[in-house]
């Protein structure tokens, strides 16, 4: 037998028209955003790692006082078992008082070679090729000059060097800076041109094969530890050696590539458990509707499976319809955009896209799974009711209840208002569970840069000093309170500990810390980010090493911005050997010569961590916010949407006895009005305790550092204000919907 549900098709499809574009737009638009992200961020993470290769990056680079000469480089290479290049450079200052590091552009030929985005490399001495990150925040193209030291360039090449991925100056820096330092390449004749004043013996050093970390530590250590000998033997001095474990210019980007992906799977995993809620209460509305269809068509004679196929042809195709016009939207437009991001951060090389599997498993296949298995179990539990119970509507089997009573001091109207609601309060519970989903979403998407305003002024409120000097030598008498620091790693993170001279009514910046004999004191970002108690132990690792060390907490220090452990000096110099730096708290730059100074702390490098996320997901916050306040109107209007056709029988026969739509508003639209702004209040606030888990699972396991979880004051009348706007729009819509009911459709309701 022909099944005769699919020529209803085209019609079921007009006649609910708002509520399946409502479905395609609920579906495409978290997978194009959740694809996007992860397609982008996979490419750029392979691209990273064959990068490694394909630029042949250094395993590491040393630079020397002086010049080596090759016959002690062949024996260094001998001796060691690894394979030297020489990498000289020159810091120079350009017209607009920016650092710029020039690198011989042969030297790169072997080792650490570049990536080309625009141009072609320099041809001839009054050429220079720029990094490309630093171009676009100086507003400079190709064919510009640039002068140099009054020398003037052609700017011929915008290009990316492997090893400068960030654009560290010094690797002790808190933070990288594209703004006022750039890497650039120019020829022999160019390089040799320029005065050997500033140059840097720099050599970059390969392994026969590539180490893991443990390994490639071991080696540095051995590696730093023989160098230094060798060169003081031969009057020469190691000034610095730097695994590529260690370089901050070569690591910090992509382990913020990885670490970002994380914050997006959450919020994926977000929309597919509303996608369920969404899709079964829509298909159930709908089954529910068409009762009467089914038990006819069942009695008629045609099979479960013929029901089954007629009633999921359609949600099926809108889902993959969905799922297919995410994936190109993925593709194209947001993918671009979403990498676009990265590249305004770091100077990453030319990318190629992938095809990743995961992400059509995860954002596309997955929940066009879930649509299809929860389409298709609800639709099961209604076919398999008895005919004659469809017949007459009858979904479930009715127990014999007594009707509440209602005060009849109560008018007319407010008390259909409380039937409503207690007639439909199955829907009414389902719409406060979506409003929640919903504020979820929302809440995720605007709390981000309140918060990290909010993280700047607790740092600014609770920095310690103006400055902290951290020295290469133990040096007295300086103007400041001194210190000792050790760097020591606590799971995900590096702790510093502070040996204290001064402290308390001694001490001009720390006069509120008093420290107990033999206990420490931890910073409140530590205690918050591990929670961590008051009297308990806290166990730290030395790096690359199996010693450990145990500490006794005695109390919490309110500082923002780091991770640090005070102690007394005795408990300190007890505690480690000579492993240690001496520092200064100060008001101003110390009067040293920068030679002796291994990295200075100022207020600008504490809050490296809020103005990089500001800086590489601030436009990603922004679609967070978008997409969020769509879903958000969607799915508050679909609920609403659901709560009228429901209830059409009842409202017909309103306007049989002479209600206006006026009235019927009141008593439908106006109820689910109250019931949704009572669910956002109540939403609001209950959403910030998942997203709070959320918040410090992904804080503690995947970054460094500590951010203080905050919503803004603000926040609160926003997401109100958009829970009475949407449901402002849906009540416009609906108020239309609720003219056009037909009144002859109590009169084929047998339950009326």
């Amino acid at each position: 037998m022909r099944n005769p549900l699919y020529k209803r098709l085209p019609r079921e499809l007009l006649k609910d028209l708002v509520k399946y574009i409502i479905m395609f737009l609920f579906l495409s638009l978290p997978i194009a955003l959740c694809a996007g992200y992860m397609i982008g961020n996979d490419s750029m993470i392979k691209t990273y790692y064959e990068g490694i290769d394909k630029y042949v990056l250094e395993d590491g680079h040393f630079i020397t006082t002086n010049e080596l000469d090759n016959s002690l480089i062949n024996e260094i290479e001998k001796e060691e078992d690894i394979t030297i290049f020489k990498l000289y450079y020159k810091d120079e200052t350009s017209s607009l008082n920016h650092t710029i590091r020039i690198y011989n552009l042969s030297d790169r030929s072997n080792i650490n070679k570049y990536s080309i985005h625009k141009g072609n490399i320099p041809s001839n001495a009054n050429e220079i090729a720029l990094d490309r990150l630093y171009l676009d925040n100086s507003n400079l193209n190709i064919g510009d000059k640039y002068i140099i030291n009054n020398k003037e360039y052609t700017i011929s090449a915008s290009i990316a060097l492997f090893d400068y991925s960030c654009l560290f100056k010094n690797n002790t820096d808190s933070m990288f800076d594209a703004k006022t330092f750039s890497i650039s390449l120019v020829t022999d004749e160019a390089f040799n041109k320029i005065s050997n004043n500033n140059i840097k013996y720099n050599y970059s050093y390969l392994y026969p094969e590539r180490l893991n970390k443990n390994d490639a530590h071991t080696k540095t250590t051995d590696l730093t530890k023989n160098l230094y000998q060798k060169l003081l033997m031969n009057g020469n001095s190691l000034d610095s050696l730097l695994a590529k474990e260690d370089n901050q210019a070569i690591k910090f980007s992509i382990t913020d590539l990885e670490g970002d992906l994380t914050m997006m799977l959450i919020f994926g995993a977000i929309i597919v458990f509303g996608l369920a809620f969404v899709f079964a209460l829509s298909t159930k509305s709908q089954i529910e509707s068409e009762a009467k269809s089914i038990g006819t068509l069942k009695a008629m004679g045609y099979s479960r499976f013929e029901l089954l196929i007629g009633y999921l042809i359609l949600p099926t195709i809108i889902t993959l319809l969905a799922g297919i016009f995410g994936n190109v939207l993925a593709y194209t437009v947001l993918k671009d955009y979403l990498v676009g991001l990265y590249y305004h951060s770091y100077s990453l090389p030319v990318y190629t896209t992938y095809y990743n599997a995961n992400a059509l498993v995860y954002t596309t296949l997955l929940p066009i799974l879930m649509v299809f298995i929860i389409n298709l179990l609800v639709i099961l539990k209604t076919i398999s009711i008895p005919s004659l119970n469809l017949l007459r509507n009858q979904l479930v089997i009715k127990k014999n209840k007594k009707v509440m009573k209602l005060n009849h001091k109560i008018n007319f109207i407010s008390r259909y208002q409380i039937r409503v609601v207690l007639q439909n309060k199955g829907t009414y519970i389902a719409l406060f569970f979506g409003t929640l989903l919903a504020t979820i979403i929302l809440l995720f998407g605007l709390m981000m840069s309140p918060l990290l305003d909010h993280y700047k002024d607790e740092v600014i409120k609770s920095q310690i000093a103006p400055y902290q000097t951290i020295l290469k030598a133990d040096i007295d008498g300086l103007d400041g309170e001194k210190l000792y620091v050790k760097t020591l790693e606590y799971r995900n993170d590096e702790i510093m500990i502070f040996g204290l001279d001064k402290y308390g009514n001694n001490s001009k910046y720390l006069n509120k810390l008093n420290i107990e004999k033999n206990k420490v004191i931890v910073s409140s970002d530590l205690k918050s980010k591990y929670k961590l108690n008051i009297n308990s132990t806290i166990k730290l690792d030395e790096k690359y090493s199996d010693v450990k060390y145990e500490f006794t907490i005695s109390d919490s220090y309110e500082t923002t911005g780091s991770l640090v452990i005070f102690m007394d000096k005795e408990l300190f110099m007890n505690t480690f050997d000579s492993d240690y730096l001496t520092s200064y708290f100060s008001d101003k730059k110390l009067d040293i010569s920068d030679e002796y100074v291994y990295k200075t702390i100022t207020l600008d490098d504490l809050i490296v961590v809020s103005n990089q996320l500001s800086d590489s997901m601030g436009k990603v916050f922004v679609i967070f916010t978008v997409i969020s306040v769509i879903l958000f109107v969607l799915l508050i209007f679909l609920l609403a949407k659901i709560v009228i056709e429901k209830n059409q029988s009842q409202i017909s026969m309103l306007k049989i006895i002479g209600y206006d739509t006026f009235n019927i508003n009141k008593i439908y639209n106006i109820t689910t009005g109250i019931i949704t702004i009572i669910s956002v209040v109540i939403s609001t606030f209950v959403a910030q305790f998942f997203i709070k888990i959320a918040w410090d699972i992904v804080l503690q396991n995947k970054m460094k550092g500590w951010l203080d979880f905050y919503i803004a004051p603000y926040l609160y009348p926003v997401i109100f204000g958009i829970g009475i706007g949407s449901f402002l729009i849906v009540y416009l819509i609906e108020s239309r919907k609720i003219s056009k009911i037909n009144l002859a459709l109590a009169l084929k309701d047998d339950n009326l």
